[in-house]
């Protein structure tokens, strides 16, 4: 068994480097995702609406809640996903908890920026964001809040991403 995680491991690690198709990869390059440059202003509604939906997906992260998290992404993102089954699971419990571990308070909350899914163009807003660990570290990330046949998701999840990462 143990075998069998470190294959997939080792498969998901390559696919995030070699991965050109069009499919989303959670967590993968920024390339699955488009973000307006330049200063484009999202409405204050939308920043509370959105932002709100990126605060409880960070908060069952920090909780170690794998099932609360998974409920909140895309169902787009969900299908989607080229890695196969199991893959957004080891992502959510070896990447983005262990990521989350240690989180103390918020720190850098950037100006949220319009995005959109660039496969089937679902609109929605990103933050980039950090926040301190106990050591007293900071760790950046980008989180991508989507509306989706009605409802708001997470569309992606980026570590280690600053909001100068994602604009072009």
């Amino acid at each position: 068994m143990r075998a069998l995680r470190r294959s997939i491991r080792l498969f998901t690690t390559l696919t995030l480097f070699l991965s050109t198709t069009a499919l989303v990869n959670l967590d993968a390059a920024f390339a699955d995702f488009g973000a307006d440059s330049g200063k484009v202003e999202v409405p204050q509604a939308m920043v509370t609406e959105y932002g709100a939906v990126a605060d409880r997906a960070v908060e069952a992260l920090v909780r170690g809640d794998a099932k609360a998290f998974k409920a909140m992404l895309s169902p787009g993102t969900i299908r989607m996903e080229q890695r196969g089954p199991g893959a957004i699971d080891l992502i959510i419990d070896e990447r983005f908890i262990p990521f989350f571990q240690g989180y103390v308070k918020p720190h850098l909350v950037d100006q949220p920026f319009p995005t959109y899914r660039r496969i089937d163009n679902v609109q929605g807003v990103g933050f980039a964001r950090s926040f301190f660990v106990k050591d007293g570290s900071e760790r950046f990330y980008v989180i991508f809040v989507l509306k989706e046949n009605g409802s708001l998701t997470i569309g992606n999840l980026l570590l280690d991403k600053k909001l100068s990462d994602v604009r072009y």
